[in-house]
């Protein structure tokens, strides 16, 4: 029993950091088009334009104890990473954003390079291709069947099981381009739908 106690108690005392990652696709807002790199500060307009009212600012640290959450799609404060889903673009490199994601509330930020916003394309090219995958929990069991084109009719060549790696090689439309290392060790290759015609998610970046 003592031993059971002074496990607890240190489970307690290690630091523990308020990392985020969508795991099911609810999390992840249909009307979402991309994510937004975030700073060690971000503050939001109420329209594309910084004459325009400021409906809030953030300073971010990075660690559990300033990090607020309903922010970010993504946060690793370790990594210093922080990515919020962007849900419109302006004009002059504003993109609108969803900074409070159990209100639904919405404002707009200029980003500061090319790279600071990223189309779902972008994203997965960048962190779908150096992470590989991940297939959200409450997808559907189409995902784990593996195509020869990237149709819905086309001719199936495999079945995931339990991915121990999906690697992504291309995204063409809806569907990703994969290589899967399964734990029946059977190399598979093949085609599955990283997103539904609807436009809800179902794998999604496997970032570490």
């Amino acid at each position: 029993m003592k031993k059971i106690f002074i496990i607890f108690a240190m489970l307690f005392m290690m630091p523990v950091f308020a990392d985020t990652m969508p795991y099911y696709t609810n999390a992840i807002p249909k009307d979402a088009i991309g994510v937004y790199q975030t700073g060690e500060s971000l503050t939001i307009y109420s329209e594309p334009d910084t004459a325009s009212n400021i409906i809030r600012s953030f300073d971010f640290l990075y660690n559990k104890e300033s990090m607020q959450e309903g922010i970010f799609a993504v946060l690793l404060n370790e990594k210093k990473l922080g990515l919020i889903y962007v849900t419109d673009i302006g004009d002059e490199n504003w993109v609108e954003v969803l900074y409070d994601k159990r209100t639904g509330a919405k404002g707009w930020v200029q980003t500061e390079d090319r790279f600071q916003f990223l189309p779902w394309i972008n994203f997965y090219n960048m962190y779908g291709r150096k992470y590989g995958l991940r297939v959200l929990k409450d997808a559907p069991d189409e995902v784990d069947v593996l195509h020869a084109k990237a149709e819905d009719l086309s001719q199936n060549v495999a079945k995931i099981n339990y991915a121990k790696q999906i690697k992504l090689t291309k995204v063409s439309g809806n569907w990703a381009l994969v290589s899967v290392f399964d734990l029946d060790r059977i190399p598979k290759m093949g085609y599955i739908k990283w997103r539904g015609n609807n436009g809800i998610i179902y794998a999604f970046p496997n970032i570490k």
